[in-house]
């Protein structure tokens, strides 16, 4: 499975995509607890869900607002992880 990253999430795996073998099918949060660990804190929380402020996208769809997260995904899908962090700097 391909997961492209994107912010603070690519700064943080040190590349923009990452490739995790999946075994089968599997529910997206299991999936993305086989995310590398620096990763993976960022994604989901201590009690296994989730954060909020994360975009993911399943082949290009939106996962939480079409599947409420409850997808499966397989070794051939990408997912795609963007933080809804805006900036931009002061008007002058």
């Amino acid at each position: 499975m391909r997961v492209e990253l994107f912010s603070h999430l690519k700064r943080a795996a040190g590349s923009g995509t990452i490739e995790v073998k999946v075994e089968g099918e599997l529910s997206l949060k299991d999936a993305l607890k086989l995310l590398p660990e620096g990763v993976r804190e960022l994604v989901i929380d201590e009690y296994g869900s989730i954060r909020p402020g994360l975009l993911i996208l399943v082949n290009g769809v939106d996962a939480r607002t079409v599947h409420g997260y409850k997808v499966t995904v397989r070794d051939e899908d990408v997912i795609s992880i963007v933080p809804m962090i805006h900036g931009g700097r002061a008007a002058a």
